[in-house]
């Protein structure tokens, strides 16, 4: 199963998001297809014009096997842009049976709380970049929002939960489309961002770093995050290439918070 996540700004960005699609022959071993679109209510009429997209480039995918779902979302949350998800399953027969368990498995992947990957999906995706790193160059950050704690005892938990959705959004904003984010734990996230040298690494966290630091996050005051990063290096084992993730997010908290270190 192949899945591709885009996010969607306005509805200006269909004609983009059509043309990859069909640009990269997205759908070209596909025989069933399932493309679920997360948004406000004030997006759902974006689904008709993707499906007569489908029909017009695919005329032979076989219109029984084509399912359009829409799912709401509190557009106060994580995802104040929407997000188009699109899975393609390769030459396979869905029933009714089935479409429910793979509804039921993209929920799955889902943090309820963030709206991002979920610990388990995140390090999958993680480990798939470490067995590719010999021809893809990647990076790996971890990102702590700084002194959530003490925004749970001072503000309370909700306040706290609130700044983790808040943050999600954030993050998710910038990402390119080709770029991966998970919630690790509680108030950290691993975010894994293909194509990239040291500089593009260093770039893209303190694009984040500096959006989290000037975000209105309502009466919660001066929200920060601490950023490590490493590059994907072929021979390293993820425990490894984690570990120096890590011991660089730790040298950014150790060094005042609110900033990035890459090892």
């Amino acid at each position: 199963m192949r899945h591709y996540i885009y996010s969607l700004q306005s509805e200006n960005d269909i004609e983009k998001i059509t043309d990859d699609i069909y640009g990269q022959d997205l759908l070209e071993s596909a025989t069933s297809v399932v493309l679920q679109l997360f948004a406000p209510k004030k997006h759902k009429d974006i689904l008709p014009k993707l499906a007569d997209f489908l029909i017009e480039k695919y005329p032979d995918l076989a219109v029984e096997t084509t399912f359009f779902t829409i799912k709401e979302v509190d557009s106060s949350g994580a995802m104040d842009e929407s997000t188009l998800s699109l899975m393609i399953l390769e030459n396979f027969e869905i029933t009714e049976v089935e479409y429910k368990k793979f509804e039921e498995l993209s929920e799955a992947e889902q943090d309820p709380l963030s709206g991002v990957y979920t610990r388990t999906e995140i390090e999958r995706a993680f480990r798939k970049l470490v067995e590719d790193s010999s021809v893809l160059n990647s990076a790996l950050i971890l990102m702590d929002i700084d002194k959530l704690d003490q925004i749970n005892v001072g503000l309370g938990h909700d306040a706290g939960d609130y700044v983790i959705k808040k943050t999600a959004g954030i993050i998710s904003q910038i990402l390119r489309d080709s770029d991966i984010i998970g919630r690790w734990e509680s108030e950290k996230f691993m975010i894994l961002v293909r194509d990239v040298e040291e500089s593009g690494t260093a770039k893209i966290a303190e694009r984040i770093r500096q959006s989290i630091q000037e975000g209105e996050f309502a009466d919660v005051p001066n929200v920060t995050a601490s950023f490590g990063a490493t590059l994907i290096t072929p021979g390293l084992s993820m425990d490894e290439i984690f570990d120096k993730a890590d011991r660089a997010l730790k040298l950014a908290k150790d060094n005042g918070r609110n900033r990035f270190e890459m090892l």
